[in-house]
């Protein structure tokens, strides 16, 4: 009986450090890059770190071509500190016929060429569908929906042991898809002393504002909810491991 009890004890509490263990929280923007929502920042994740997952993404959310809800799923790759590789195919009707009949493939670069320090930001510079049958700087007229390059500018502040981030971003159009009000972007991320592993995060991603916030469970496993314009709801998933 004694032996029994010990053996629930340790594999409670084996649980609970697995439900509570900090793997590490970055925001990850619904393109499959890390970002904050869908605004780019200069966080990145450890140098051998994969995520794998997908997102869901309301009519609201997307491109003016897009008339219908569609979901993207996408493979993510840290393969040294300052370089972020992302391929991201997101579903496409081409054919306007009720279901998914092709995917368009992006791929994504951010690099980072100056990490945080005590009295400076992070910088980092990235391209999203940088790659397409368009130049890289070129506005894509063929396939080229999220085409953006981007310099993003993230400091982190401690307060009693809760996290503020600052980020802000500028932001270059390189297709005729992706439409801005503004060129500058940003928000502010909160992870809070109690809860390591959720952060809390408002930006303006150069068209909307938006709120939302991302956890990670069993210390593997993301998720992120976000309220487009206040409205439309985005909902993403990933698992995340290093190599």
């Amino acid at each position: 009986m004694i032996f029994s009890k010990s053996i629930n004890k340790k594999m409670l509490g084996a649980v609970v450090l697995l439900l509570t263990s900090s793997f590490y929280l970055n925001a990850q923007s619904t393109l499959g890059v890390t970002g904050l929502l869908n605004s780019p920042s200069a966080e990145m994740s450890p140098d051998g770190t994969v995520k794998i997952g997908g997102n869901f993404l309301p009519m609201g959310f997307l491109p003016d071509t897009w008339d219908y809800n569609t979901f993207n799923y996408f493979i993510n790759i840290t393969p040294v500190p300052f370089l972020e590789i992302a391929i991201t195919n997101t579903a496409l009707d081409n054919f306007n016929i009720g279901r998914i009949t092709n995917q368009d493939r992006a791929i994504c670069i951010r690099l980072r060429p100056l990490k945080e320090g005590k009295y400076w930001p992070a910088v980092v510079v990235g391209s999203n569908d940088v790659l397409t049958t368009s130049s890289l700087l070129g506005a894509g007229g063929s396939n080229k929906y999220f085409g953006t390059s981007y310099l993003a500018l993230t400091k982190h502040f401690d307060f009693a042991g809760n996290t503020l981030g600052v980020h802000a971003a500028y932001n270059i159009p390189v297709s005729v898809y992706a439409n801005q009000k503004f060129p500058i972007s940003g928000g502010v991320s909160f992870t809070p002393k109690f809860y390591k592993d959720l952060n809390f995060i408002a930006e303006y991603d150069t068209k909307h504002f938006n709120i939302g916030a991302n956890i990670i469970v069993f210390k593997y496993i993301y998720f992120q909810f976000l309220l487009n314009q206040f409205k439309n709801p985005v909902i993403g998933f990933h698992v995340q491991f290093t190599i």
